[in-house]
């Protein structure tokens, strides 16, 4: 499992043209691959889409797959979804990609943007309120990965996974879901409480937008390209 540390590491020590871009044009990457996937009714382009991302993440040094590793957490939610529609492979197909592609692009965002960067950034347009908590939702949310890897190694070791039996396998599912997110209110309090005592005032970070570079047009042009493809194909 990828724990903080790791990818603070990425984060901080990539030296990519991905890297290189400003938080601004990674933002509008961000907000194009979203609105593609929102706009999609048909999973081929999206599966276009998801390839040119890791096409990217690839060449731009980006641990890409890793980042397709985590990625797949959001598929889970999507396949509960999914099936409380009782829909077909078709439907299964597009609301599982709508959850990937998404959450591969904030991958990669996340891969190659020291944390402090993107959080100076919302900063500035953001309340304090709300810019520490979305500071506090992103340090606890590897840590709920890494709950969450815990989980469904313990449900298989104690037979509570079964192919084949979705009744079932829903309903352990669904009973995890509602301990982690139990587990989450207490850990987001103890991180609090931890920064509380360490210093916190109410101010995350310096305020700052930043300037654009030469290398912002690697990840505005993939995001158009992406949200070109689906808006093309329908």
């Amino acid at each position: 499992m990828i724990d903080v540390a790791r990818v603070d590491y990425w984060a901080a020590n990539g030296s990519g043209p991905f890297h290189r871009a400003s938080v601004l044009s990674k933002l509008l990457f961000l907000a194009f691959v979203v609105a593609a996937a929102v706009a999609c009714r048909d999973p081929y382009p999206l599966a276009v889409g998801t390839g040119m991302l890791i096409v990217l993440a690839a060449l731009a040094g980006l641990p890409w797959a890793v980042i397709g590793a985590l990625s797949l957490y959001a598929a889970v939610f999507a396949l509960l979804y999914a099936v409380s529609l009782r829909g077909d492979g078709w439907t299964y197909a597009v609301l599982l990609l709508k959850a990937v592609t998404p959450a591969y692009a904030v991958g990669m965002v996340i891969v190659s943007t020291p944390y402090p960067k993107i959080f100076s950034f919302l900063s500035a347009f953001l309340p304090e309120i709300l810019a520490a908590g979305l500071f506090m939702t992103y340090r606890t949310l590897f840590i709920l990965l890494d709950m969450m890897d815990n989980f469904g190694t313990a449900i298989r070791l104690r037979g509570g996974f079964s192919p084949g039996n979705i009744v079932k396998n829903s309903s352990n599912i669904a009973k995890g879901i509602g301990a982690l997110l139990v587990r989450a209110v207490e850990r987001s309090s103890r991180l609090y409480a931890v920064m509380v005592v360490r210093g916190y005032n109410g101010k995350m970070a310096e305020t700052t937008v930043g300037a654009v570079g030469v290398h912002d047009w690697l990840p505005v042009g993939t995001g158009l390209a992406v949200l070109t493809t689906v808006l093309l194909w329908r």
